[in-house]
């Protein structure tokens, strides 16, 4: 008769829990000979932590127990000499046994212990405990964002708002302890479509897609160099069991959206699609005041104000098929489109004022532009898990097009009505990127604690920009003459050549060691129409990166962090084109910008005890060579052009603090708290800019009988400092309700953002010994959103899946 092994392992747990630990439990029968092994999962080839492993006699009574650690190992001494049985057991796998004969001494066992799949399915389950809201992970802080009520009908932007260290301006645009040049990542993955425009792209993904974000403050060696503030990598639902998906329908009075989202698996396939129908209207005001100066007197004073409303229509959309054609490899084929229609048409109103206060011209500017995009992702990967658990191999390769035409037509007109002037600019751009990367993981050791990590990745970019301008002093029909010297063909190649050694160590009492070096080749070239004004530039950069950390206690961990990081100029930065539209106003990129280089340490201490208190403080400080900002400067007109420059460096460094608690069972709050320091200085601009910027946000939730959740959510953020001046400080807030209708698996969420304010206003400060200026921009953001998800099939279930991470490249409008 066989034993009972459930019946055995019952009584191991229980005596186990009695005694306080596995090896107090064979305290009082006479020590034996001493067993090791790995345990590790037959199929996947990862090791298995907390399995349970007992001995019993030839009768079955348990005899001594014992858990395998994080790393998949055990330590367990027999009761004696003799015949046994090793069993061993973890849910969702088949119960192994294995004879013991420990009659002469200690018994041979294989080095690791595979575990078969169990085939045996669970019955129906109610999942009643969740995921903490933020999490810390070593050299990462997690936020849960499918957790949060709040961003139910939402966009990307609207979750990071909510994460740990970030902050997310009323334009949308991301930074990280004060910085914006971050690599956004979706599955681990550089898109085109955050390469043309993160703010932009942000937009156009529905929050409700979005499982987690990983915030990475000091990448390691595996990450590609790019992104001096860090790495963001959204983590996207996916992969379901059998067939499941969703459909979430939103609108407000600012934005409509609908989402669907689908996922099956059968045999060896699997199968996911999600989806994104957004129309979005912008509404936004500008008055700008700036005073030319001269010797410290003013010249002239500009006086604008500008409006703008408008529409944009687009679409994404994600494709995944992965084959898994034996247990240990799979073949996956993503791909990852886009299109859309980005208007910014405005009307503008300009007077210019003398010292004596006589207006010396007055204009009435309409200027109507216009950007249709197009743009897919599309990537083949394999991966295949080898012999020893830890030990993979993954190839990628990806192909990036993308498009997009952009116009505007400017036309100036008196105060009487007056016809002045008509301008007109037709820009098309095209540009292909081809990756290729190689991944490969090796453990040094049995139990895993020594593993190295290892890769090779090349990118070859092709980007060129055709643009026309035209120009005339007639009111239509009248032909528009054709500036020859404002047009031209912008083309730029950039080759990245990259490699990286890894090694990360596990070390006894708690410390953990990861040390690392990345090697990339960028070769840069580009010239305009007949290779005139060509350049080029070839750069090799040796990246270290280091960390040690150290767990205190099992709720305390410590860690001192190095890394070395380089943003380089990408076709937007560097391409001539200007935007004339305000003539007053001119944006124009600079061929001869270089890559920033940025050394970051970071000092971090985390807290996460068993109570659900979750606690993370952060000290850091980064040297940034080379900066890439904005540089404002008028002539004698006091028509004012903005270029990026090359000609200061800065020194950032501040605290962080991340925590999420209960007050109650029902209550949960989560917040953030940045300090920063930033000090820009250029020699050769005798320009000093120095001040430290505060930003705290705050998110609670409270859970309601019959299934309804309230949210409320509040960020403030003080005075920025920028290079030749300052940003005045702005809040964001936003209050929703949430009712689960569990029999149609539904969801009714109603959020108010910004209820009680109908916009939010910043003003934007330069001064220089040239002119100051002042530019109130205010966002009209006060909206109610109502929003319906249906969910159908089983639940999502997530699923890994290894991405090419092109994180290398400069977003655009980064700063």
């Amino acid at each position: 008769m066989q034993p009972n092994y459930h019946a055995i392992f019952l009584s191991l747990f229980g005596t186990a829990l009695l005694t306080g630990s596995p090896g107090a439990f064979a305290q009082n029968v006479p020590s034996g000979p001493t067993v090791r092994a790995v345990i590790a999962d037959s199929a996947s080839r990862q090791v298995l932590p907390y399995v349970t492993i007992g001995v019993v006699n030839e009768h079955g009574s348990p005899l001594a127990a014992a858990y395998s650690k994080e790393n998949g190992t055990f330590v367990l001494q027999l009761p004696g000499k003799g015949h046994f049985r090793l069993v061993v057991s973890s849910v969702g796998h088949r119960t192994l046994q294995l004879p013991l004969n420990a009659a002469h001494g200690a018994p041979a066992l294989p080095d690791t212990l595979w575990l078969a799949t169990s085939s045996r399915q669970l019955g129906e389950v109610q999942v009643v405990a969740h995921k903490q809201l933020i999490e810390q992970k070593p050299g990462m802080l997690v936020y849960n964002a499918g957790n949060d009520i709040g961003n139910k009908g939402g966009t990307a932007a609207d979750v990071l708002r909510k994460a740990p260290a970030l902050n997310v301006d009323p334009q949308g645009n991301v930074t990280m302890r004060g910085s914006g040049t971050l690599r956004i990542l979706v599955d681990g993955k550089y898109s085109g479509q955050m390469a043309r425009s993160a703010a932009d792209a942000l937009n156009m993904m529905p929050a409700d897609i979005i499982q987690s974000v990983e915030i990475v403050t000091t990448p390691s060696a595996k990450y590609d160099a790019e992104g001096a503030a860090g790495v963001i990598n959204i983590i996207t639902k996916k992969n379901g069991k059998s067939f499941s998906g969703a459909l979430e329908v939103t609108a407000s009075n600012w934005e409509q959206a609908i989402n669907p989202r689908v996922s099956f698996s059968r045999n060896k396939w699997n199968m996911s699609f999600h989806g994104h129908f957004h129309r979005l209207q912008d509404k936004s005001a500008a008055i700008t005041e700036r005073t030319s100066l001269k010797d410290g007197a003013p010249t002239q004073t500009l006086f604008q104000e500008k409006r703008q409303n408008n529409v944009m229509p687009h679409t994404s959309g994600e494709l995944t098929v992965g084959f898994t054609p034996d247990s240990v490899s799979e073949l996956s084929l993503n791909v990852n489109a886009w299109l859309g229609s980005w208007p910014d048409g405005s009307r503008q109103t300009t007077r210019i004022r003398l010292p004596n206060g006589i207006f010396s011209d007055a204009y009435l500017q309409d200027a109507q532009k216009k950007e249709r995009f197009l743009g897919a992702d599309i990537s083949l990967g394999y991966n295949r898990k080898l012999k020893r658990p830890g030990q993979e191999f993954t190839a990628m390769a990806q192909v990036s097009p993308t498009g997009g035409n952009s116009s505007y037509a400017s036309t100036q007109t008196a105060e009487d009505g007056k016809f002045r002037s008509r301008e007109e600019n037709f820009s098309k751009t095209r540009n292909t990127e081809y990756t290729l990367q190689a991944d490969y993981s090796h453990p040094l050791s049995s139990d895993g604690a020594f593993m190295l990590e290892s890769g090779l990745k090349s990118i070859f970019r092709d980007a060129n920009n055709n643009y026309d301008v035209w120009l005339s002093d007639a009111p239509p029909p009248a032909t528009l003459d054709f500036l020859a010297d404002r047009s031209d063909k912008f083309s730029y190649s950039q080759t990245v050549l990259a490699g990286y050694l890894l090694m990360k160590m596990k070390f006894k009492r708690g410390w953990y060691a990861e040390a690392g070096a990345r090697l990339e080749h960028t070769g840069m070239e580009g010239k305009l129409r007949g290779g005139k004004d060509a350049f080029s530039n070839t750069l090799l950069n040796f990246v270290p990166t280091a960390t040690l950390s150290k767990k205190l206690t099992d709720e305390q961990t410590l860690s001192l962090s190095y890394t070395k990081r380089l943003t380089r100029p990408y076709i937007w930065d560097l391409n001539p084109n200007a935007d004339a539209s305000d003539p007053s106003n001119i944006v124009v990129g600079n061929p001869s910008l270089l890559p920033e280089i940025m050394h970051q340490g970071e000092l971090s201490y985390g807290f996460t005890p068993s109570s659900g208190l979750f606690l993370n403080l952060a000290a850091f400080y980064k040297q940034t060579d080379q900066s890439i900002f904005d540089l404002t400067t008028t002539n004698d007109n006091g028509v004012a052009t903005t270029q990026k420059q090359n000609l200061a460096g800065n020194r950032r460094y501040g605290l962080n603090l991340s925590s999420a608690f209960s007050i109650t069972p029902k209550w949960n709050v989560n917040g953030n708290f940045n300090l920063n320091r930033l000090d820009y200085e250029s020699r050769l601009l005798f320009i000093v800019s120095k001040g430290w910027t505060t930003d705290v946000n705050v998110n609670t939730m409270y859970k309601l009988p019959g299934n309804i959740s309230l949210q409320a959510f509040g960020e403030y953020s003080t005075r920025q400092v920028t290079f030749q001046g300052h940003r005045t400080p702005w809040f964001f807030y936003s209050f929703s309700a949430k009712k689960e209708l569990k029999e149609t698996k539904m969801t009714v969420t109603i959020s108010a953002i910004n209820p009680f304010n109908n916009t939010l206003s910043q003003t934007e400060v330069i001064n220089t010994a040239a002119f100051r200026s002042r530019v109130l921009n205010r966002y009209y953001d006060q909206s109610l959103k109502l929003t319906l998800n249906w969910e159908f099939g089983s639940m999502f279930e997530q699923k890994a899946r290894k991405k090419i991470s092109n994180d290398d490249v400069r977003e655009k409008g980064g700063e």
